[in-house]
């Protein structure tokens, strides 16, 4: 009879390895045949645009999962080390959700094809915190004013940690100031010792954003992500392996994304600069959009804007060290258009917040028509 109900109380647990395993099955099977098909059909330039748009579209799909399940993995340490939203927003969502921008342009140095490797890698570099600070920008305040139109909220304003914004709009604007000057001195010494100098910039960053303060009513209530898929409690170990296999998923997606964003260059004639300015951005971010929006549906504003503001800052310091390191960082117009807007974008919240003590829908809102004026820069007179 003991027997008996020893091997019944094991059943749940054969059940749960069980699916781990297929899971871990399928998640390496798909991710081989990416892989394989990807270099099939890219290395001889001859894949039609319907396969082009498809691995594209697959790409961004194997980047977004990626992302959400490293910045979950990420979210419960931060739960576990008891962080406030404005650390957990700026520093762990951030990093996690910003890693598809750093791999990509560092992928596409390596990976990508001579002569249109560095394009790539400067645009997406320059087009992350621009798409962040205008686009990303513009979709939580579209989210929180319809909210307020839906009387989901009092007044048509994100609440956000004003002091933690203010501090991470001043990081960032110091830092794009520096790599303009960097840009238009155009010395290979002062790229060097520029890239050096942000790094040190983004360690003092992460000190001083580990001291924001929790505001009253914080909460985290996201769900392990591997508990419903496979059944996995929210240990260290698991936290751990959901962080790693979200990276590896990243690390794939990024691949794929630089070979086919360079392959669509070569067969359209569209500049590689030009795609990667816009279109990689756009793909890599949808982590930070997505994890905004769902924050700001939630009520959660300090973490919807934390996660955006944390990855500028990011975003303009290791990304931007690796193209100062590691290409010749000479710029043109429309990329140095792309910092000066930035700036521009940066401190006019900066004003606004400083002003009025608080943080309206509209002006978020307003980002979007720089977004669209660039677009129409880089398309209609590029």
């Amino acid at each position: 009879m003991t027997k008996t109900k020893i091997e019944l109380k094991d059943i749940p647990n054969q059940k749960a390895l069980l699916r781990r395993i297929s899971v871990f099955s399928v998640f390496i099977i798909v991710i081989y045949i990416l892989l394989l098909l990807s270099g099939q059909f890219c290395c001889d330039n001859s894949a039609g645009y319907v396969t082009i748009v498809l691995f594209l579209l697959l790409a961004m799909a194997v980047i977004l999962t990626g992302c959400e399940l490293f910045a979950n993995g990420i979210e419960h340490v931060g739960r576990k080390l008891e962080l406030s939203h404005a650390t957990s927003g700026s520093i762990l969502a951030a990093v996690g959700t910003a890693l598809p921008e750093t791999l990509l342009p560092a992928l596409a140095l390596i990976f990508g094809q001579k002569g249109h490797a560095e394009s790539i890698a400067v645009g997406a570099i320059l087009g992350a915190p621009f798409m962040l600070c205008t686009l990303a920008f513009f979709m939580v305040g579209t989210v929180s004013l319809i909210l307020w139109f839906l009387k989901k909220r009092k007044h048509p304003v994100v609440h956000t940690n004003i002091s933690s914004l203010k501090t991470e709009l001043i990081f960032f604007i110091a830092v794009m100031t520096g790599v303009l000057m960097i840009s238009l001195l155009n010395s290979s010494l002062i790229n060097h010792i520029g890239a050096i100098s942000l790094l040190m910039v983004y360690a003092f960053f992460v000190k001083v954003s580990f001291s924001h303060s929790a505001e009253e009513g914080e909460e985290y209530s996201e769900h392990f992500h591997f508990s419903f898929i496979m059944a996995c409690p929210a240990s260290r170990i698991w936290i751990t392996i959901q962080t790693l296999i979200g990276l590896g998923l990243i690390v794939v997606g990024a691949h794929i994304f630089v070979n086919y964003l360079t392959v669509l260059s070569i067969k359209s004639g569209i500049s590689s600069l030009v795609l990667s300015l816009l279109l990689a951005p756009v793909a890599t971010e949808l982590p930070e959009k997505f994890n905004s929006i769902t924050w700001t549906i939630k009520r959660k504003d300090t973490l919807a804007i934390s996660n955006i503001t944390g990855a500028m800052v990011f975003q303009s310091t290791i990304p931007v060290s690796i193209g100062l390191m590691f290409t010749e960082w000479k710029l043109g117009s429309t990329e140095l258009l792309n910092i000066i807007l930035s700036l521009t974008v940066a401190a006019a919240i900066l004003l606004v917040v400083n002003t009025m003590k608080r943080l309206p829908s509209w002006v978020l809102m307003c980002c979007g028509l720089i977004y669209l004026m660039y677009i129409i820069r880089v398309f209609f007179l590029n």
